[in-house]
């Protein structure tokens, strides 16, 4: 099974990202990091990318980071990079709901229109890795 994985590009999120490969490799399963070499060819728009790679992968999971700082409701908040919520939508779109999840770091606030989404909370290092295991598994 490939699966890509969308994140930021902050340490924290390549850190994760790194981790959740290695987890998907150990799997058996092959991880398509966002990051990965001829992934995002020259003179291609990356949301047509996105798409193209949307349509050959088996699955997708994003990793939503304290990326980056928004003032919300009168208070600073801090939510994933943009890039990685759209990606969420697009591979949600095109594999649907049980082939594309989320992986949380922090206290990342969240669209509410994914209020309810259960997530791998990736701040919990072994339940997150007992919980992809599961996931990569059924």
């Amino acid at each position: 099974m490939k699966i890509f994985i969308g994140s930021s590009n902050s340490p924290q999120s390549l850190n994760d990202l790194r981790q959740v490969a290695m987890i998907i490799e150990e799997e058996g399963h092959e991880p398509l990091p966002w990051n990965k070499q001829g992934l995002f060819p020259l003179g291609n728009y990356a949301l047509e990318s996105l798409r193209d790679i949307s349509l050959k992968v088996d699955a997708a999971i994003l990793i939503f980071n304290e990326d980056d700082a928004v003032w919300y409701r009168s208070d600073y908040a801090l939510q994933p990079r943009d890039n990685v919520v759209l990606e969420f939508g697009l591979f949600f779109s095109q594999l649907g709901k049980g082939r594309t999840i989320i992986c949380r770091r922090g206290q990342a606030k969240i669209p509410s229109d994914l209020n309810g989404v259960v997530y791998c909370n990736l701040n919990k290092e072994f339940k997150a890795q007992a919980t992809l295991i599961e996931w990569l598994r059924s």
